[in-house]
């Protein structure tokens, strides 16, 4: 995230607005949770870990590598048995509601401003994924 904060500032006068950055993502299911993937919101260190594992995986996918050897430092990317990460449809349904939670975050901060993001259609949910967290930019933080 540091390219990212040196674009914002070099471009848009703003000193670090990463650093309000939350994001509300899909993790992989967690022995004793049933095999269902959670939604969580990460911030920090580990959401910098997250932005790194899926440019890893993109990158890997453009140039025709295997996506399975990219790293899960991040937690969210589904741990095969082989050893490998793997992506699911989840993860990429997590992936799109962490990038509309950043863009949301960013333009709420150089703008000063409610105006948010438009929302992505939603699937109808059941059970624990019908109750994601709360944004995080309504969250305290």
């Amino acid at each position: 995230m540091e390219r990212t904060r040196q674009r914002f500032g070099q471009h848009l006068g703003v000193s670090d607005v990463t650093g309000q950055w939350r994001a509300r993502v899909r993790a992989q299911p967690e022995p004793g949770r049933g095999g269902r993937w959670l939604w969580t919101t990460i911030e920090a260190q580990r959401l910098d870990n997250y932005l790194r594992d899926a440019k890893a995986v993109r990158n890997r996918l453009a140039h025709g590598d295997d996506p399975q050897t990219a790293p899960n430092d991040s937690g969210t990317l589904y741990d095969r048995k082989d050893g490998k990460a793997s992506i699911t449809l989840m993860w990429v349904e997590g992936f799109v509601q962490a990038v509309q939670d950043l863009a949301t975050i960013t333009a709420l901060e150089l703008t000063g401003e409610t105006t948010l993001i438009p929302d992505w259609p939603v699937p109808p949910r059941t059970e624990v994924s019908a109750n994601p967290p709360a944004p995080p930019w309504a969250a305290t933080p």
